[in-house]
């Protein structure tokens, strides 16, 4: 029943590191590298850090204390949530003096000053820091198993979107986004609410397994936990309205919704490139189409290699035009099939003291935006 996500091709050869990354949430850190004028506008910006929280968390959170929708904050980006992780954000027709007085666990927060919504494009890129733990090294070799790595990729990691984007415990989000762009809405929702996998909590996998199978909304919505309000609130409108599964998936935040339509835009982009890699592609200056219903495939090895995956997921450029959910579709654009690494350097290597006789890498870097830290990390740590 489980749909796993493939492992995308490596680019490099090199033996690496081996260990593990995120085993406390201090050992992974990301800074947006940005720049806000905050010369005037109708968005309060503020500096965001925050500890074991998503962006979406951290907006809800914020919406909630201040009593206003969510629509009125913009970010570049979202974080991860196993991190520490540093931020901008605008809230739209805000006081500052309000805002300086917001207190929520987990969270520290800098007003600025005023500018314009923040986006996706008011972002250069990130910075991390990152501790590598549980590596099976001599202190002496890390270096070098790091400089091996490095060389082999000349500075450039392959651009795929990293796990995370599919959904680190139950990857569904790509799956439900093909569903949508398939029209077949009745089985996106139940794929999101209910499609169980063996890594999630007993008591929620047992709920899913549970309505996997029956089907019974009202059944789903009184056996989940309180903190899973949007499988609640689709199990309700569903018990309300019987079958209107199009209604359902617009009740979600649009921003979820948008999700799943670039997620299987991902899921297309990284299959293709692990395909092109394994064929011995290594075009630093390549790209390929994140598809959508105006791309027009060109006869080159990356175009006709998308072309090939969407036969083979039976996904049409066209069916990117949603006319049943209109705001979801998507012309299409262009990503770097590969992209650099800056300002890599090894901090600090040292025993690890959560891990008996094995040691630690501290490690920091800058990618740019809409890069994924993990994707590297998976090419350095591989084989150790």
């Amino acid at each position: 029943m489980e749909e796993k996500i493939p492992e995308w091709s490596y680019y490099s050869d090199t033996r690496g590191l081996g260990g593990k990354i995120k085993e406390q949430i201090e050992d992974f850190k990301v800074e947006e590298i940005a720049e806000h004028e905050t010369d005037g506008g109708n968005h309060v910006i503020c500096r965001i850090k925050k500890h074991n929280m998503t962006t979406m968390e951290t907006i809800k959170k914020l919406s909630n204390v201040l009593h206003i929708s969510r629509e009125r904050f913009g970010y570049a980006g979202n974080k991860d949530k196993r991190a520490v992780t540093t931020q901008y954000i605008s809230v739209e027709g805000m006081d500052e003096e309000d805002l300086q007085q917001v207190f929520i666990p987990n969270l520290e927060l800098e007003v600025l000053g005023k500018d314009d919504r923040i986006g996706l494009g008011n972002l250069e890129g990130n910075r991390f820091e990152v501790v590598v733990r549980n590596i099976n090294l001599p202190e002496e070799v890390v270096g070098d198993r790091i400089d091996g790595i490095t060389d082999e990729l000349d500075g450039y990691i392959p651009n795929y979107f990293g796990n995370q984007r599919f959904g680190s415990v139950r990857p569904i989000t790509h799956l439900v986004g093909k569903l949508i762009l398939q029209g077949k809405f009745e089985e996106a929702v139940w794929t999101y609410i209910a499609k169980p996998y063996d890594e999630e909590h007993d008591k929620v996998r047992k709920v899913r397994e549970d309505l996997w199978e029956t089907r019974d909304p009202e059944r789903g919505a009184e056996k989940f936990p309180k903190r899973y309000r949007y499988e609640k609130m689709l199990l309700y409108h569903l018990v309300k309205t019987g079958d209107d599964y199009t209604g359902a998936i617009k009740r979600l935040p649009e921003g979820l919704q948008n999700l799943f339509i670039h997620a299987f835009q991902s899921y297309i982009f990284n299959k293709a490139l692990s395909s092109l890699i394994e064929d011995g592609y290594n075009d630093t200056d390549g790209e390929l189409p994140l598809v959508g219903y105006k791309t027009a495939l060109r006869d080159s090895k990356g175009d006709q290699k998308i072309k090939q995956v969407l036969e083979e997921e039976e996904i049409e450029l066209d069916d990117f035009k949603l006319r049943d959910i209109s705001h979801l579709s998507t012309e299409g654009e262009y990503r770097e099939c590969f992209v650099p690494i800056k300002s890599l350097s090894l901090e600090e290597v040292f025993e690890d003291d959560l891990n008996i006789n094995k040691n630690a890498a501290d490690l920091e870097f800058n990618l740019g935006k809409g890069c994924y830290a993990t994707v590297f990390l998976r090419e350095l740590m591989k084989g150790g």
